[in-house]
């Protein structure tokens, strides 16, 4: 059976291992866990330009997309009969 203090110890445990892991995240590491490994990461400058770069890329394409949408639409051609 478990005591109270080895309770206490396994909640302090995992507790540090949270912190720890958001204190990783907040400096800008990415945690990946793989099968039977943990690898900790930190992004370098060309992904984040990467990133930077296609989020506008996504937000100049919804602009493009919301102006169409704003557009009156454009009448059939009827046929004569």
């Amino acid at each position: 059976m478990i005591t109270c203090c080895e309770l206490a110890l396994y909640i302090a445990l995992g507790a540090f291992f949270v912190i720890l892991a958001l204190l990783a995240m907040f400096f800008g590491y990415n945690l990946k866990l793989d099968r039977r490994t943990v690898k900790l990461e930190k992004k370098n400058g060309h992904e984040q330009e990467q990133i930077n770069h296609l989020t506008e890329q996504i937000k100049k394409l919804e602009r493009q997309l919301k102006n169409r949408a704003n557009l009156p639409p454009v009448p059939k051609k009827t046929r004569a009969a």
